[in-house]
């Protein structure tokens, strides 16, 4: 909290105004963090709104890999992870904010193409398949060589299996 106080450029007891724990900061982290990365979906999801589904499909990947392969962001999921099972809370607000949100773009894409429920479930599988190994060898620490090529193949498979 020390930290946090002296990154904002406020006093300890400020944070714990706003935030009543360690618990609670990290949570609003997640939050925010999420909010922005929806943000960023949805400005990218508005410049291609006017294209075909797999152009607006691979630009969805595109933006979604080089978020989440960010250092910033890497470690946060780690965080959220290694934290989920003691505060169940975390988990939620990623899910809901992030993970979900995530899928909904997806699936406002592949609604041009097929019917609600089909869409939410190709949704969720090309978000996987865009992430795919890559990412989970990212979020374990390993070595990735040529990570653009892996998730330029990745992005490519998730594209080709959601409009099948």
């Amino acid at each position: 909290m020390d930290d946090v106080a002296a990154a904002a450029g406020v006093g300890k007891q400020t944070v714990y105004r706003h935030f009543k724990s360690k618990e609670a900061l990290f949570v609003g982290l997640v939050s925010s963090m999420c909010a922005e990365v929806g943000g960023v979906l949805a400005s990218a999801q508005d410049e291609q709104s006017e294209g075909s589904p797999d152009d607006e499909l691979r630009e969805l990947g595109w933006v979604l890999a080089q978020i989440l392969i960010a250092p910033d962001y890497l470690r946060l999921y780690r965080a959220i992870v290694a934290e989920a099972e003691r505060l169940p809370e975390l988990g939620e607000v990623f899910y809901e904010n992030g993970a979900k949100g995530v899928r909904a773009f997806a699936a406002k894409i592949l609604r041009k193409r097929f019917d609600e429920s089909t869409a939410a479930l190709r949704a969720a599988t090309f978000v996987q398949l865009v992430l795919g190994d890559a990412y989970l060898e990212l979020s374990i620490g390993y070595a990735v060589p040529d990570v653009e090529a892996r998730f330029a193949l990745q992005i490519d498979e998730a594209v080709a299996a959601a409009l099948r």
